[in-house]
């Protein structure tokens, strides 16, 4: 009787460990798009630093907003004000769409990771 009692709960033991490191390898596999790219000076590449901004922004804003949604909205406001302002007003460079696109998928990769530590 002993041995089945510990053999149960060295299983409910096992099964809570073993559902923790599942749920951290899914949140690490949430970030490694934002993990892979990397900061880059070289103008072909300023795609990644758009992605990889947005993803830090929202980040940032959701620590101090905790919000998702008011942290998403803020970091894509901040990436059009950008475009609008750095780009169009001051003719810094050329407001592209594609840029918003990679500000938005920098967003959504956020989203995703802070709806992955919420499971």
């Amino acid at each position: 009787m002993k041995s089945w009692m510990l053999l149960v709960l060295i299983y409910v033991f096992a099964a809570g460990v073993c559902n923790a490191q599942i749920k951290e390898t899914v949140q690490l596999a949430t970030l490694s798009p934002a993990v892979l790219v990397i900061y880059s000076d070289q103008p072909e590449h300023y795609e990644k630093n758009h992605y990889l901004l947005s993803t830090i922004g929202y980040m940032g804003s959701y620590m101090i907003l905790e919000s998702k949604w008011k942290a998403a909205l803020l970091t894509l406001a901040l990436g059009a004000t950008k475009e609008l302002v750095y780009d169009g007003l001051l003719n810094k460079g050329e407001p592209l769409w594609s840029d918003m696109k990679w500000n938005a998928l920098g967003v959504g990769q956020g989203v995703v990771f802070t709806v992955s530590i919420s499971l």
